[in-house]
């Protein structure tokens, strides 16, 4: 911007009377265009102080808080500028009109353009200065949001994630969307892994079941870690098919041992998968979750149920235990 009117200065170019107005006119708009680029600007950045207001430390928050503040109090600095140029340029538009004296008016006109460039270059450099620093603080929130949501061992949602997803899908449901399931997936006597192999094979075992849930259920609505060796996915219904899909995961996990360093462990799922029925808030779906998964570890372990809302419903077992029942 500076640079324009160094143009005009170096070139000593004469200026109309009648033109002079309106080379103002076209600079105090572009003026103008800066200054709401700034408030759009501000106001776009409200959305991460938003996301952010429960994950950002304390400190993280409040220099946000002051950056935003600074931001607005520019705003209504320059905001009051503007005004004062137009009625500047008001006057002067008057005067050319009454036929006033020629360069007594360019001089008028000169002098408010050097002082509308003067702002906008003092409102860029505070600009390049504030982007700056607000894209650091926009890192520092995607970090913080990630970390926040994700399980720190496996990558996956954490239960946080989970819990809000949860109520997400299903003030959809109640509102008119589609169905959703709720599957809780447990590995089976995962003490006995950490007993028998370690603690550090038991690690690798969460990672690598983690990576085979993500990959086997790629079309869930969430994949997540639920706490301990349990973990949970959000996935379309209908509840028969959402089971199916669950039991094929079963079957897959059961004849594909895990590696743990040079030794190899045989691992097993027990699933419960339920879906909303007339409820009114999302927890008796996860209740009714949870107690399919009881029926699935309480009858013999690496079993699928589902619960209808009446009853767990068995899904698939062992072939073998199938025969045994």
């Amino acid at each position: 911007m500076n640079r324009s009117f160094d143009h005009f200065r170096f070139c000593n170019m004469p200026i109309a009377t009648t033109v002079t107005p309106l080379i103002a006119g076209v600079v105090l708009a572009m003026f103008v265009l800066l200054v709401g680029g700034l408030i759009g600007f501000r106001i776009g950045q409200r959305k991460y102080a938003r996301l952010s207001e429960n994950q950002l430390s304390e400190g993280d928050r409040e220099r946000l808080v002051q950056l935003l503040a600074e931001l607005g109090s520019w705003t209504n600095e320059y905001s009051g500028n503007v005004s004062d140029y137009q009625d500047q340029l008001g006057r002067l538009s008057d005067a050319v009109e009454k036929g006033g004296n020629s360069s007594s008016t360019d001089l008028r006109v000169m002098t408010l353009l050097q002082q509308i460039m003067q702002t906008n270059g003092d409102l860029q450099t505070r600009l390049d200065e504030a982007e700056k620093q607000l894209e650091k603080q926009t890192r520092q929130i995607a970090s913080y949001l990630t970390e926040a949501r994700t399980d720190g061992l496996t990558g996956l949602f954490n239960r946080r994630a989970l819990d809000t997803r949860m109520e997400e899908v299903f003030t959809a449901y109640r509102s008119g969307g589609r169905t959703f399931v709720i599957a809780l997936i447990d590995i089976d006597k995962f003490k006995l892994i950490n007993d028998n192999y370690g603690h550090q094979a038991g690690d690798q075992v969460l990672k690598q079941l983690a990576s085979v849930l993500r990959t086997q259920l790629d079309g869930s609505l969430m994949v997540a870690r639920f706490g301990g060796e349990e973990f949970a996915a959000i996935m379309d219904g209908p509840l028969r098919v959402a089971a199916a899909t669950m039991n094929e995961l079963r079957k897959h996990v059961a004849d594909h041992p895990m590696q743990a360093g040079t030794k190899q462990i045989k691992v097993t799922i027990s699933v419960g998968l339920s879906e909303p029925r007339e409820d009114v808030i999302v927890a008796p779906v996860l209740r009714r979750a949870d107690e399919a998964l009881y029926a699935a570890k309480n009858i013999g372990r690496n079993r699928v149920y589902y619960h209808d809302g009446r009853d767990a419903i068995l899904v698939g077992a062992p072939e073998t235990a199938r025969s045994d029942e």
